[in-house]
């Protein structure tokens, strides 16, 4: 292990690449730079000097005393949003050849009779189909034909494919068939990203595990390319250590794994957030928080009730559905760089487009001559013309000329339009609030309110108003949150152990043998080690540190009989052993008696209230799926990341020497600008309360509290918001 011990988040994001780098004394350095879409290497390697920099060190140096590096990229997201994703073929079983194509029956929105649907991953003429056949048992009915499968290679061997899915039908019960088609397929198209679905998601409903299978292989050859490119630069600048992805489900994998299973980092970026928010909000004793990340493209919320972060098993990105965990994280395009627009009626609308990191802004004088947010909060005086990122300054005049363009096309002044652009993305944003919380069965109003993200403290007070709620919680650093997140992620692994088709109903032999299976399987794939970790001698980075003791969390998707769709329910007793333990661990997963099973079934039946408004207790209930979460901490050797100050609310307030503002400027407040007074967050006296309005900058982003608010600082630098009575 190196003497210094360094670690460093890399979070590429749409318009800025964040970063954060850990001293080992428990210090944090900042930094943000422009993404680079051409090649989001460039930006990783520009931010790594920037930091180099910043420490007086010169990068090889730096990435020597480097212990760890964690990265979040929106690499594969970004392949499909703009199709530029390989072109992939689908080998599936004779007679389901449109099992894609015909998506589950029905529009997505079936109140839109004119919604188109999205364009097909897969043209009809890459699905190709083979005999072979396995019941509804695991039985093979039907020998495989290798024979198709050989004719199938050929034919996409002509057309140039780059990768292919492999999913036939009950192959979640008996994958022998997939398993030799795979086998056929690489040795007939050497170098072609081959994906089986029944490795991928081992479970039921046919179209979801295509689909599934279908996007990894899509985006796998674009992920492994970017990788090795990662990898060759970070080698040429001598970092020899581990570099891991951020999940979907909030943890991270190593770049071997996720070369693997790269459908998994389809949310890397926003996944990170939870893990920072859990640990500010648990320190503050709330236990319903909503993390609401506002960068530059887009705005993403994640929604956290009774101290656990809302998972789902059946999720979407980009429109496709995805049959893996992953954290509910629901986006909007709303960023700053949204762009404003009017509609043929005179309507003002923001987003969904972004005006991204080139140009940017029109403020940013890169060429941009679109009106987005960032424009309209620099007109209003929330952010500081000073600049941000990497030392950019913003130019005012290139923002009243675009926004004045729009309020042009609008008929109305320079500052109502730059009011209205504030006001459209903040109803577009609420909305989306309310959507995260109200179709759980959730009332906003009980949640506490964490704003991150360059543009989020900016708007998160004018949110809290519009949904009722009384707190905001700014933590230090928010305008990188999800990369300081990506510093305390764990090594994650989610096993499945199907039921459905076997018309099992919970009984606790079948749960445990199951889960102790699902042990085993994740400890030996996360390649657990109870050794400390060795520095390599080899020309690339280490691809995959050791790993210190696990912890595993049980769920059950249950559902009444009869039933088409269940829910997911995990286990209390692991919730509550994991918090007692602080995330130490244990050597196995925890006994799965009668008494657990009875608990999970109340807690099925609880939530099914919450969810559906009603709950049949009398009605019997099945297990389709048995899901196993393990969880090991990176890099075992090393002191815990964990914050070493907590920040509880005091119980009283003791009195303080009243903060001394940095300067004044004007701001739009209450239909009319303002003079007020403008201070810098580290200067803040912890629990000193100030009444707005009044804006308090942090590194990179300003936390806008207005006439109805008061802010105060808590111990660690965290920003607490509260409405004022009148």
């Amino acid at each position: 292990m190196s003497a210094a011990g360094y670690r460093i988040a890399v979070d590429v994001g749409g318009t800025f690449t964040d970063l954060v780098l850990r001293r080992p004394d428990g210090g944090e350095v900042i930094h943000k730079t422009s993404s680079t879409p051409a090649d989001p290497t460039d930006g990783f390697v520009a931010g790594l000097r920037g930091l180099a920099t910043a420490e007086g060190l010169d990068p090889g140096t730096l990435l020597g005393r480097t212990d760890l590096i964690v990265h979040g990229t929106t690499i594969t997201t970004n392949a499909l949003i703009t199709g530029r994703h390989a072109r992939t073929g689908l080998l599936t079983t004779d007679g389901l050849r449109d099992v894609i194509l015909a998506r589950q029956g029905s529009r997505e929105d079936q109140f839109d009779s004119r919604a188109r649907p999205l364009p097909h991953l897969v043209p009809r003429h890459l699905i190709r189909t083979v005999r072979g056949r396995v019941d509804r048992t695991g039985t093979v009915v039907t020998p495989l034909a290798e024979v198709d499968v050989r004719a199938a290679a050929r034919w996409f061997a002509e057309s140039g494919v780059d990768a292919v899915a492999v999913s036939f039908v009950f192959s979640f019960l008996n994958d022998a068939h997939e398993r030799r088609a795979g086998e056929i397929l690489a040795e007939e198209l050497p170098g072609v990203f081959v994906t089986l679905a029944a490795g991928l998601v081992p479970e039921v409903r046919l179209f979801e595990r295509t689909t599934t299978a279908v996007l990894n292989a899509c985006v796998g050859p674009v992920l492994r390319d970017y990788l090795d490119r990662l990898a060759r630069r970070l080698a040429g600048l001598g970092y020899r250590r581990p570099v891991l992805l951020v999940q979907s489900a909030g943890g991270v994998i190593s770049l071997d794994g996720a070369a693997q299973r790269p459908v998994e980092t389809l949310l890397s970026g926003p996944a990170a957030a939870p893990a920072a928010t859990a640990r500010i909000v648990r320190a503050l004793g709330v236990t319903d928080a909503m993390t609401v990340d506002m960068g530059g493209t887009s705005f993403e919320v994640s929604v956290s009730h009774d101290g656990r972060t809302e998972t789902t098993s059946r999720g979407q990105v980009a429109g496709h559905p995805v049959c893996l965990p992953m954290l509910d994280i629901s986006t909007i395009g709303a960023g700053g760089g949204s762009v404003a627009w009017v509609t043929p009626g005179g309507m003002l609308r923001v987003g969904p487009r972004s005006a991204g990191a080139v140009p940017g802004p029109a403020c940013y004088g890169r060429g941009g001559d679109e009106p987005t947010v960032t424009d309209a909060d620099l007109l209003l005086g929330y952010v500081d013309g000073r600049g941000f990122g990497d030392g950019l300054a913003l130019s005012r005049a290139a923002a009243e000329r675009a926004v004045g363009a729009l309020a042009g096309r609008l008929g109305i002044g320079l500052t109502e339009a730059a009011a209205g652009v504030f006001q459209t993305v903040n109803a577009a944003m609420a909305d989306s609030l309310r959507l995260a919380t109200v179709r759980r069965g959730l009332d906003p109003r009980r949640f506490a309110l964490v704003a991150a993200g360059g543009a989020g403290p900016v708007h998160a007070a004018a949110l809290a108003r519009e949904l009722g709620i009384a707190l905001v919680v700014v933590p230090p650093g928010a305008s990188v949150l999800c990369a300081r997140g990506m510093l305390h992620a764990d090594l994650v692994r989610y096993g499945v152990h199907s039921l459905a088709g076997r018309g099992e109903r919970p009984e606790a032999g079948v749960f445990d043998a199951a889960f102790r299976r699902l042990a085993r399987e994740a400890v030996e794939d996360l390649g657990v080690a109870r050794t400390e970790d060795a520095e390599q001698a080899g020309g690339e980075p280490d691809r995959g540190p050791a790993v210190s003791p696990v912890s595993f969390t049980r769920f059950a998707d249950l559902r009444y009989v009869n039933q088409v769709y269940e829910i997911s329910v995990p286990f209390a007793a692991d919730l509550e052993a994991d918090l007692e333990a602080g995330g130490a661990g244990s050597p196995e997963p925890a006994r799965t008696d009668a008494a657990a099973v009875d608990a999970v079934l109340a807690r099925f039946h609880e939530l099914h209230e919450q969810r559906y408004g009603y709950a049949q207790p009398g009605v019997p209930v099945e297990a389709v799926n048995l899901r196993l979460l393990t969880r090991a901490p990176t890099l075992g050797g090393l002191a815990p990341v964990h914050p070493t100050s907590p920040c509880p609310a005091p119980p009283t307030r003791a009195p303080v020497a009243p903060a001394v503002p940095a300067g004044r400027r004007e701001a739009w407040f209450d239909g009319r600008y303002q003079k007020v007074d403008v201070y810098q967050a580290e200067t803040l006296a912890a629990y000193g309360r100030l009444a707005g309005p009044v804006l308090v900058e942090q590194a990179n982003t300003t936390v806008v509290v207005p006439p109805d608010f008061a802010v105060e600082r808590v111990g660690d630098g965290t920003l607490l918001l509260h409405p004022v009575q009148a």
